[in-house]
């Protein structure tokens, strides 16, 4: 039986109310465009009269859920067809499956800004909660918000030939609540285990910053100062915003070049290259202003001790960004 004769039932549309006109023509389109992304990404699997329509009536639904978020309907059904099991019939299969979740998650997937933020709404509470039954501090909760959306919403690195967002793994067999709820339980648990690495992380992140060959200033510097160091850069590191720390973790820590980022946030590459750099910039300036506040040295030896620090900073990042809930809060507010 052909694609078209599957379709055929005129004078009626997805939900089997009588339409006339325009109205059948789209609501036909409608069905033979769902059904034809489904064959195409699930051609083994048999297409019963009806089918077209059951998917276009998904993808209405689900479009509903989610008002304002934009994402193809041959996308959408492209996504959902490899999740149904191949022992179910198609629509039963298609009733298991939590589809309206799935709806935003490939609009997040697809970098959608409505649905982004959509997303943002369900995980902020989610990680509230799993973190602060725990024990979470309030900075820890804040930095666990931000790992739990790299670890869903940012491409693997280590991974360039699945370059997608483990978001994409969604099966939607669960809530998405549910879902995100696994995750930042997973991260909130691996985070509060690891205070005692706190040291051993300041040790590494004074070794880059300092090493033992660098000559006689840099040693004079590591025996004066060296815990005004250590809290000067928590410090810095703790006083970031939000996007300042996320964008360093993704770019010094997480291996992310300004080309991929670029591509995740939709921007030129010169606009990230330049919030990279802002952020940078910010570290080196809250670091000056620690250290200040801590020394009391002339200005021009503490001119030495940035031109040490800025050296080496690309260096020190990635061991200062490795511990995200190690670093105090500020006693101001985030810059």
């Amino acid at each position: 039986m052909t694609t078209a004769s599957l379709l055929a039932r005129p004078g009626h549309d997805i939900t089997g109310e009588v339409v006339t006109g325009r109205e059948d023509t789209d609501a036909r389109e409608r069905e033979e465009a769902a059904l034809a992304a489904f064959v195409a990404a699930r051609p083994e699997l048999a297409v019963t009269p009806g089918l077209g329509r059951a998917l276009a009536s998904v993808v209405v639904a689900a479009a509903a859920a989610w008002p304002g978020v934009s994402l193809a309907a041959a996308r959408f059904v492209a996504a959902l067809a490899p999740r149904l099991a191949a022992d179910r019939p198609v629509e039963a299969a298609l009733a298991e499956l939590c589809t309206g979740d799935m709806y935003l998650a490939c609009a997040c997937v697809d970098g959608d800004p409505r649905a982004l933020a959509q997303f943002d709404r369900l995980l902020v509470p989610i990680v509230e909660r799993a973190a602060s039954r725990r024990g979470a501090t309030p900075s820890q909760q804040n930095d666990l918000q931000q790992i739990v959306r790299e670890r869903l919403l940012m491409p693997r690195p280590s991974a360039p030939e699945e370059a997608h967002a483990r978001l994409a793994e969604y099966s939607g067999r669960g809530s998405l609540r549910a879902w995100i709820r696994v995750v930042a339980t997973r991260e909130t648990l691996r985070l509060l285990a690891r205070p005692q690495r706190e040291v051993s992380g300041d040790e590494e992140a004074m070794a880059a910053l300092m090493p033992a060959d660098a000559g006689p200033e840099v040693e004079h510097l590591k025996q004066h100062y060296r815990e005004a160091f250590k809290e000067a850069f928590r410090e810095a590191v703790a006083g970031l915003s939000d996007r300042e720390r996320v964008l360093l973790r993704q770019h010094a820590l997480d291996g992310l070049s300004i080309d991929r980022l670029a591509d995740f946030y939709k921007v030129h590459r010169s606009t990230t290259a330049r919030w990279v750099e802002g952020a940078r910039r910010a570290v080196l300036e809250k670091t000056r202003r620690a250290l200040g506040r801590r020394l009391h040295v002339p200005a021009a030896e503490l001119d030495s001790i940035m031109r040490l620090i800025d050296s080496r900073l690309d260096i020190t990042l990635p061991t200062l960004l490795r511990e995200p809930g190690a670093a105090p809060s500020p006693s101001s507010k985030k810059g």
